[in-house]
């Protein structure tokens, strides 16, 4: 008997199903890859904003100063914890204008809090007749715990600064979510402007 040519209705069928498995394969890797491309840029998203905020902060401690203006409260610490047990300490200080966005030739009110958007810092040039305005948001940040240097040397750090009128040698930052602490805290040494 001679053979005809051409395919099976059986071999037809069975490279279909391959071309739809290998089909499958190929769908699922890309949307795999998109989901991590999305991800990846998020992240560098969250990286780049974290570090915005950390030279922002960083240079307005640098520039925490002793300021004939203030009448009397130059660093005011105020140590508050939500009602899941997350530390939201809010830090108000006076910072010189020497980088931006905090302009030259004044002397700024700078005020760090988390709210429900993100950890924000706000700022306002003393003197003025202007409202604050955001500096900084970092999303995501649910929470804040200060600590300073005991000014005595004796406790190493302390959750409270009873004295408003002066600078503490140095602080601490603790981000938190509501999964807990995040990252390193950040080490600022102010009388000396070193940040660790």
């Amino acid at each position: 008997m001679r053979r005809r040519a051409g395919f099976t209705l059986i071999e037809v069928l069975v490279s279909l199903v391959l071309m739809a498995v290998v089909s499958l394969l190929v769908y699922g890797a890309a949307h795999a890859a998109r989901e991590t491309q999305a991800r990846i840029l998020d992240e560098r998203r969250s990286l780049q904003s974290a570090l915005a905020m950390r030279l922002l902060l960083e240079g307005a401690l640098a520039g925490a100063q002793t300021v004939h203006l203030a009448p009397d409260t130059i660093f005011l610490l105020e140590n508050r914890v939500s009602g899941r047990g997350i530390p939201q300490d809010r830090l108000t200080f006076v910072a010189s204008g020497n980088l931006p966005p905090l302009s030259p030739g004044a002397d700024w009110t700078v005020t760090l809090e988390s709210t429900a958007d993100g950890l924000r810092l706000m700022g306002g040039p003393m003197g003025v007749r202007m409202p604050s305005r955001r500096l900084a948001l970092l999303p995501g940040i649910t929470g804040l715990g200060i600590r300073v240097r005991d000014p005595g040397g004796g406790l190493g750090w302390i959750p409270d600064w009873n004295f408003p009128e002066l600078l503490p040698e140095a602080i601490e930052l603790t981000y938190w979510t509501d999964s807990g602490p995040v990252g390193v805290p950040l080490t600022v040494s102010i009388a000396l402007g070193k940040v660790h």
